[in-house]
């Protein structure tokens, strides 16, 4: 924990030192970057679902498989759905939903109004300073007069909430290191484009802290059945993905990339915190606290 943690933010300083003040639209060679970064570095971390699954619902019959992996697989079509059927709904509830699921990543667990506040600014913050790249980056997705809406929005949810995370940060009883990845993710997110400071983020700090966690959760599993787990799930995921691409209509690729990475996202969002919530993962978390001192 304490070298993920030293990493992810030495690799903040040096994105925020050279990338701050690029200008870098959305193209297709940024979106292909943050892609690859994205299923070969982020979407691993959902991949051990397998093994909570296996944990928790003892799957040791074909039948109880098939119940799991139906179940899992309907869920994804479900969000899918709703986003085909109502946009509007399911992305709000997808950014609602991602702010709650991030705010599980520090530890922050005697300070729940900060954590929420932290997950809320992970959602928030890049309005500030980015309010057009984001409206434009949601209008992919959603209608562009709701995404006008929901930045706006973003904006007066920002301010309180950033003024209370700062005043809570000079609490003696939140550890430094805390503080400094508090500081580090909500600099990606106010300083560097949305894109890129969300594919760090995903991948140096929600992933990476979920995988090192699980290693400890599932303990029973071998070190062979926790790397199939990683691998075989994720390649499905490319398989998925490579498909839905070009099963895609005759948009731009920079339309059809962000809708599979949100889309994506979201559709694989949902089952995973249905897993993890089934497993009682949090409130393991919650009885091990994760010290500062880790």
């Amino acid at each position: 924990m304490k070298f993920q943690s030293s990493l992810f933010i030495l690799i903040s300083s040096f994105a925020l030192l050279f990338g701050y003040g690029l200008d870098l639209n959305v193209n297709f060679q940024l979106l292909l970057l943050a892609l690859i970064f994205l299923v070969l570095l982020g979407v691993p971390h959902g991949s051990l679902d397998v093994l909570f699954a296996i944990q928790t619902f003892d799957l040791k019959q074909l039948k109880h498989w098939l119940k799991f992996i139906g179940s899992y697989v309907i869920a994804a079509l479900l969000v899918i759905s709703i986003w085909l059927i109502a946009p509007n709904i399911f992305f709000v509830c997808f950014l609602l939903l991602s702010a709650l699921h991030f705010s599980d990543d520090l530890n922050l667990i005697d300070f729940k109004a900060l954590k929420l506040s932290y997950g809320a600014l992970i959602i928030t913050l890049p309005s500030l300073l980015f309010s057009h790249e984001l409206i434009d980056l949601y209008a992919m997705i959603i209608d562009i007069k709701t995404s006008t809406y929901l930045v706006e929005a973003s904006k007066f949810i920002t301010v309180p909430g950033g003024l209370y995370l700062t005043v809570m940060l000079f609490n003696k009883n939140i550890g430094i290191r805390t503080k400094l990845e508090t500081f580090s993710v909500c600099a990606l997110f106010l300083l560097l484009q949305p894109i890129l400071a969300f594919s760090i983020y995903f991948c140096g700090m929600h992933s990476a802290r979920h995988l090192i966690r699980s290693h400890f959760f599932l303990r029973k599993f071998t070190k062979r059945a926790f790397l199939n787990a990683l691998i075989f799930p994720t390649i499905a995921v490319i398989i998925v993905g490579i498909f839905t691409w070009l099963m895609a209509e005759n948009k731009t690729l920079e339309i059809e990339m962000v809708r599979i990475i949100f889309i994506g996202l979201a559709a694989l969002t949902v089952p995973h915190a249905w897993v993890l919530q089934k497993s009682n993962f949090q409130a393991w978390l919650i009885t091990r606290k994760f010290k500062d001192d880790y």
